[in-house]
């Protein structure tokens, strides 16, 4: 539905568009009978393609009319206008706090005059069991008298209610506020509010985000991974105290943090008691001040950020390996194959030298390793020479048919060719052979969705997820059944996930291509296509599709 200003909307006159997200649109409006100017968000068409979201839109929306606080904008309504649903709330005459802090580094006093009140509101939504899920500056309202509404409640999840899909494109939409255990898809609670109310709260006092990057992704998987800048790394002048009310607020470990707002209210009037805040302007691109020294302030619980898989798991391999050697259990070919297994790496050509050379000289040179088969296998592949890749594969299994690659390799080449039957037989011989394998498990359900066998596709990913239920690629295979079911809201939450875990994942790179292409969003179809052809390590198939993709949008 296509709103302007002048159209109406149930009793609401348009006036003008205040502003649009990945979930809605916001816009002013004047409701005559009551002459009062009111605020509508329109939700996002998509959602219309959930056939129970009506009905739970209904019933949460009953709950959070129901919350009444001084700082929580009241919703006065809540309707649907030719089957798109709209919620009108109180039309605040101010500005956000995201627009506030464009306008430079506030006093110390302004940002405890505007984080106790948003807090204060938010304990009261926690007391009724609501969760707000999407605390960001652009949520926070400053009126024009100074008083202070967190917005937004509307499109809250019930900590009571059963499962729904009202904000699971969340995970995308604002990734610099989000908590770790919201970006996984694990179960959240209050401690996930507090968390992003952390993060606002460090952007107010240092002037910046702690983690931003060039993708939604890259700054999700820094939440959930990387250790937390410490507060004075970026603004020297802030106190020990509070530093530690930040570092405890945005702890990754959930049980870690403050249990709850008032909990966290109460840490930061201690801490402004304490000591004067200074706080700095916003830090400068590519400026590293020295940090403070902070003898008595401990360390932040937070897992290190892991390795790279193919690092993590070469260390594996090579503690593996040692152990090997000093049994004399294998001999030395055998213990390099079980290096590559582990490394899931592809030995690459050094600079200069031709790919199909090398990869020959490596046959010639282990003709029982499996893995130079797969190499040259690949290579040949990637040349279109596919009478001898199928050969190289097929040795491959002939040395070592436990080993799944080999299966994999030859099923993706068949599925390239659109071969899908020929897929199909890879990957059986490969599961008959090894038992289940989350590769050949989703390399198989694929083949299934194309051939609109989407039931015997969904037990397989299934399975797949029952070996690893943190798999990307089975998360993703997920997704994709999702997306060949016209559930487009689940497909991109997965999609999201499966990224989280792995952002260079080739599949959900190409399902978000696909769900763009879908929605007509030309540009970013465009621009998940060619990740996933600028990438190395994707299999033929879906570089091929992805091509074909681009040719059709005109790329």
């Amino acid at each position: 539905m296509t709103i302007s200003p002048g159209e109406t909307v149930g009793a609401y006159r348009i006036i003008e568009p205040l502003g649009q997200g990945g979930m809605a649109t916001v816009f002013k409006a004047y409701h005559a009978a009551l002459d009062r100017y009111v605020a509508i968000k329109v939700l996002h068409p998509a959602f219309k393609e959930d056939p129970n979201f009506l009905s739970r839109f209904n019933r949460e929306a009953r709950i959070v009319a129901k919350l009444d606080h001084p700082n929580i904008v009241p919703i006065y309504d809540f309707a649907q206008d030719a089957d798109t649903p709209y919620l009108v709330m109180r039309y605040v005459e101010g500005k956000t706090l995201k627009a506030i802090l464009r306008e430079g580094p506030l006093p110390t006093e302004r940002v405890f005059s505007i984080i106790r009140p948003a807090l204060d509101g938010l304990a009261y939504a926690h007391a009724q069991g609501v969760l707000h899920r999407d605390i960001k500056p652009s949520n926070i309202m400053v009126a024009n008298d100074a008083h202070v509404y967190l917005a937004d409640f509307g499109l809250a999840r019930i900590v009571k209610a059963g499962e729904s899909t009202m904000s699971q494109d969340m995970l995308i939409g604002t990734p610099q506020y989000i908590s770790p255990e919201q970006a996984s898809g694990k179960p959240i609670d209050e401690r996930s509010d507090i968390y992003s109310v952390g993060i606002v709260l460090y952007e107010m006092l240092t002037g910046r985000v702690p983690f931003s990057a060039d993708t939604p992704y890259s700054v999700i998987h820094d939440h959930i991974y990387t250790p937390l800048p410490l507060p004075t790394s970026i603004n020297p002048n802030l106190p020990p105290n509070l530093e530690r009310v930040l570092v405890k607020a945005l702890d990754k470990d959930p049980a870690a943090r403050y249990a709850s707002a008032n909990e966290l209210s109460a840490a930061l009037d201690q801490a402004r008691v304490a000591a004067p805040i200074v706080v700095a302007a916003p830090a400068q691109p590519g400026a590293t001040p020295a940090p403070t020294p902070l003898p008595s302030l401990p360390e932040p619980a937070t897992p290190p950020k892991p390795a790279n898989h193919t690092r993590r798991n070469a260390l594996i391999g090579i503690v593996l390996l040692l152990a090997l050697f000093a049994c004399g259990a294998f001999a030395f070919a055998d213990r390099r194959a079980l290096l590559s297994a582990l490394t899931h790496a592809t030995p690459t050509a050094p600079p200069g030298t031709d790919p199909l050379k090398a990869a020959e000289e490596r046959v010639k040179a282990n003709p029982n390793d499996p893995f130079a088969h797969i190499q040259l296998g690949t290579v040949l592949a990637n040349r279109r020479n596919y009478d001898a890749a199928y050969a190289e594969f097929d040795r491959a299994i002939a040395l070592n048919p436990k080993l799944s690659t080999g299966y994999l390799r030859a099923g993706e080449l068949a599925e390239d060719q659109s071969d899908l039957n020929r897929a199909t037989n890879y990957f059986e011989a490969g599961l008959k052979t090894q038992g289940d394998s989350v590769d050949l498990l989703v390399a198989e359900s694929d083949v299934l969705l194309q051939q609109k066998s989407d039931d015997n596709a969904r037990t397989l990913i299934d399975r797949a997820l029952r070996l690893d239920s943190n798999s990307a690629p089975a998360i993703s295979a997920m997704a994709d059944y999702e997306r060949a079911l016209n559930k487009p809201v689940e497909a991109l939450r997965d999609y999201s996930r499966a990224l989280v875990i792995d952002p260079n994942l080739p599949a959900a790179h190409f399902g978000l291509g696909a769900l763009a292409q879908q929605r007509g969003t030309a540009v970013e179809a465009k621009r998940q296509y060619q990740i996933v052809i600028d990438n190395t390590d994707a299999p033929l198939f879906l570089k091929d599709r992805a091509t074909q993709a681009m040719k059709i949008l005109g790329g």
